[in-house]
């Protein structure tokens, strides 16, 4: 399945850069599109181009702390990040999601035969002023195509997550390496962030330990 998300991922580049750049603005530290005309026309694209399954189901993110759900419809890009976006309500709030697939790492959990542990960055942005990152983790059934979110690891306001990957060996170690950016006491929230921080985080197949 790894070869099949690094195949994914080409295909998604070469359709992006044959549909247009996309291109996004900043209010109220929420996300949309300026151009909706570059949108790939693709039925379900997301799990397709992602992992090569062909499905009528869509890749859900249980927002944290909510009931609330987004369904990831569209691949996107903003500055130097790819995002898989979808949009939420819930009850009078509403927002968006992205989640930065570049950076999906497949994790030595489960049953490899027919399911994939891994973990991802995403965003959940509304109406008010952040723009909040987490670290999910999930489980993707290689058979059905179903991916069941299996927990969420909160990271920060408004930080640039940088890389993702896995602490090796990681049969040993059981933790993911994470290094963003955040803003620290000096600036303002709408200064790009500029205080590294590396996080080791251990997880297992329920979920993440150090929460």
């Amino acid at each position: 399945m790894l070869k099949k998300i690094l195949l994914g991922i080409v295909a998604v580049s070469l359709l992006i850069a044959a549909a247009g750049v996309y291109r996004f603005n900043f209010t109220n530290d929420d996300i949309y599109v300026v151009d909706a005309e570059s949108s790939l026309d693709t039925e379900n694209n997301v799990m397709l181009t992602l992992f090569s399954i062909n499905t009528d189901d869509y890749w859900q993110i249980q927002l944290p702390n909510s009931k609330a759900k987004a369904s990831l419809t569209e691949l996107r890009e903003y500055d130097d990040l790819h995002l898989a976006t979808g949009k939420y309500q819930n009850g009078e709030e509403r927002g968006s999601v992205g989640l930065d697939y570049y950076k999906i790492t497949p994790l030595n959990l489960g049953n490899i035969d027919d399911e994939m542990i891994f973990s991802v960055p995403f965003f959940v942005s509304n109406q008010g002023t952040g723009v909040f990152w987490y670290l999910g983790l999930f489980k993707l059934n290689t058979e059905t195509g179903e991916i069941g979110q299996i927990d969420t690891f909160f990271l920060g306001d408004r930080i640039k997550v940088d890389e993702l990957k896995t602490e090796e060996p990681f049969d040993v170690t059981s933790s993911l390496h994470i290094t963003f950016l955040k803003h620290n006491q000096q600036q303002s929230m709408a200064e790009t962030p500029s205080e590294k921080v590396d996080q080791y985080i251990k997880v297992s197949i329920e979920g993440f330990q150090n929460k």
